[in-house]
């Protein structure tokens, strides 16, 4: 009886947990559509811009305007509507030559800042913020919004780091 009793008590418990999930739907890929779907619901403004994206990434990005400018590039898209199992959000911040002496200690904001990286550009002149999102393996689309708050929070925090050592002029892109 108490056997019995066990397995009843397993399989129900078992079953509420696969209905919680089945009405959860996962994504595994965003096209940029999808994305600027997204950045909709946030209320966020944004433009869609083509890219060569040579069989890497989309063929479009997504530019917003957010007080900073910053885009959404999709990264290893398949399919015709190129759906895309991870996404990136950069921004590219011009620094200027009487900055030089006030320099942003990059290693330690890094060193603070779990799920962003910022680095400095090839040519030595810009700062670039980035942060990736995985998709693959399925993520909510909850997940989703909150990684691209988190993310604005973050461009947020840099960009009054920079500004509080007199760095900031324009922001430009850099592929």
């Amino acid at each position: 009886m108490r056997v019995f009793l066990f397995i009843f008590i397993l399989l129900v418990a078992t079953t509420n947990i696969v209905v919680a999930q089945g009405t959860r739907v996962v994504h595994t890929a965003f096209t940029i559509q999808d994305l600027a779907e997204t950045l909709d619901l946030l209320g966020l403004k944004y433009t869609q811009e083509p890219v060569d994206g040579l069989g890497v990434i989309a063929d479009n990005r997504l530019v917003v305007d957010d007080g900073v400018v910053w885009f959404i590039y999709g990264y290893n898209c398949q399919d015709a509507e190129q759906s895309c199992t991870e996404f990136q959000m950069r921004a590219v911040i011009q620094e200027t030559k009487q900055a030089a002496n006030t320099l942003l200690d990059i290693d330690q904001w890094n060193r603070e800042n779990r799920f962003v990286r910022a680095y400095r550009s090839p040519s030595g002149n810009a700062l670039i913020l980035e942060m990736d999102v995985y998709l693959a393996g399925g993520v909510a689309l909850g997940n989703v919004t909150d990684q691209i708050l988190l993310w604005r929070q973050s461009l947020r925090k840099f960009s009054l780091a920079i500004e509080a050592h007199n760095q900031v002029v324009t922001v430009e892109e850099i592929h």
